[in-house]
């Protein structure tokens, strides 16, 4: 399957993209992000997607209403449409892309110039990697992670299944804690932005500590608010 999909995002080099602004979330290489669309705005893009190449550009809103600079290219794997007229998608995660300028468009949602420059590498995250997590990551790096998110688990009251995230390879753990951790929308964006699994499992763990010694629903220095 990773072949597939290295495949395929090697190819989706749209130059344009419809923009799907939301904020608290971003979309990572290789992750999958569940989407409850419900504007008719957004009903529209999706059905736009689903008619070509099921392409969409995550991207946040900041508190001043513009839009982040780097965003994540996602493709449509699950559609479903509900009885109320949602749709419910999930979005893989392709690889990120630097923000352009609006285009014009009679699409009722914003469509915006993108490029890839700097995150060519990005494809590289869909290899199948047959390697076993034990030699994959020394235990130092994973049991640094594991403490910071044990911690701030428990600052957020939430139960994790530890013997099944035991299983989860390192650089897709540190991916899926980015994208669902209730960070701020700015540290979020850093997240998105980290130039390597190295510095942003290093943020990641920084963040986690900053948030567990915050009180729950305070927000620290430099960032949002946890949702």
């Amino acid at each position: 399957m990773g072949t597939h999909l290295k495949a395929l995002a090697s190819r989706a080099n749209p130059k344009q993209v419809a923009l799907f602004p939301l904020s608290g979330t971003v979309l990572l290489p290789g992750c999958d992000l569940p989407l409850n669309i419900f504007e008719p705005r957004y009903l529209n893009m999706v059905d736009d997607a689903l008619k070509s190449e099921r392409l969409i550009g995550m991207v946040q809103t900041l508190e001043d209403g513009m839009l982040t600079k780097v965003g994540g290219l996602g493709r449509i794997i699950q559609f479903a449409e509900m009885e109320d007229g949602r749709y419910m998608v999930v979005l893989r995660g392709l690889k990120r892309f630097h923000l352009g300028k609006h285009v014009k468009s009679e699409a009722p949602y914003a469509v915006a110039n993108i490029s890839y420059k700097g995150f060519e590498d990005d494809v590289d995250i869909h290899e199948d990697n047959d390697t076993p997590e034990a030699f994959s990551a020394s235990k130092g790096e994973r049991g640094a992670l594991t403490m910071a998110m044990k911690s701030y688990a428990k600052t957020l009251g939430v139960q994790l299944d530890w013997d099944n995230l035991k299983q989860i390879p390192l650089d897709k753990l540190v991916d899926q804690a980015a994208m669902i951790s209730p960070f701020g929308p700015e540290d979020k964006q850093s997240l998105l932005e980290a130039k390597t699994h190295e510095d942003r499992r290093r943020l990641l763990i920084g963040l986690m500590h900053l948030y567990s010694d915050a009180p729950y629903g305070d927000t620290p220095d430099g960032g949002g608010t946890l949702q």
